[in-house]
């Protein structure tokens, strides 16, 4: 054996047997640093649980419903906006010209886009959709606010006719000038469908008022002394109906609108 090794293991014969019980109950600094480790683990884990989850769950959640919005996000978004509830001259006739039913009707349809507010939708089984209205070879549907005003100008052009003394008799002596070999009753088929057509208006806005549920507070009605309101003066929060009248304009399925 060499020198070199006589002496190393002449060194370790040296070493007294508590020196190695010494060295081998030493904490090492593995030993010390463990906990940490673990711990620095453990928390860069839960962090990666919690941001994959918040990603999961933005990709998978479905498009909140938003009050009086288009169920399945077919139709735009609009803000709200708070609108003061004034009186128009024009929104109803003075129940006696024709220059006044026309510009009443005119003022009328400065609410109503080109096309009614009838828009087309493509792949409609893919949607919560009752059965498309089909024309222009299209799949159509009606924008809900744009027939709510129809309803409600065609049940004041009805009052309208009756404010200015269009009685059965007078209709029935214009449509028996026109239609003198007919065995039906003209007249009685045009009061059919008047009344069948506002009978509908009338159900369908008491729905859609209910729908909207508009509970904005209305005062006293500024033109009386006597207790009541006419609904002027009260802040209501609408949707921008500017907006959606240009968005459904864009979307027209043909020019004309009445």
């Amino acid at each position: 054996m060499s020198d070199l090794y006589a002496h190393r293991e002449s060194d370790e014969y040296l070493l007294k047997p508590e020196h190695f019980a010494e060295k081998k109950n030493r904490p090492k600094r593995w030993d010390c640093l463990r906990p940490i480790i673990y711990t620095s683990l453990a928390f860069v884990g839960f962090i990666e649980i919690l941001f994959f989850g918040i990603f999961f769950a933005q990709v998978t959640r479905k498009t909140p419903e938003r009050l009086l919005g288009e169920l399945n996000g077919l139709v735009g978004d609009f803000p709200a906006r708070r609108v003061i509830f004034r009186s128009d001259p024009l929104a109803a006739s003075d129940h006696k010209t024709e220059e006044s039913r026309n510009a009443t009707m005119n003022n009328w349809l400065s609410y109503m886009p080109r096309g009614n507010g009838f828009i087309a939708v493509n792949q409609t089984e893919r949607y919560t959709l009752p059965p498309p209205i089909k024309q222009l070879g299209q799949d159509t549907y009606s924008i809900a606010v744009f027939h709510q005003l129809h309803c409600l100008y065609a049940i004041m052009s009805v009052y309208d006719d009756l404010a200015a003394a269009k009685s059965a008799a007078d209709l029935n002596a214009h449509h028996s000038r026109d239609d003198t070999h007919s065995n039906e009753h003209p007249h009685e088929q045009v009061h059919v469908h008047s009344h069948d057509h506002v009978d509908h208006c009338f159900q369908y806005l008491r729905q859609s008022l209910l729908c909207c549920g508009d509970t904005a507070l209305e005062g006293q009605d500024p033109r009386t002394d006597n207790p009541g309101t006419d609904g002027t003066g009260a802040v209501h929060i609408c949707k921008d109906f500017d907006g959606i009248l240009a968005w459904a304009d864009s979307r027209r399925l043909v020019d004309a609108k009445h």
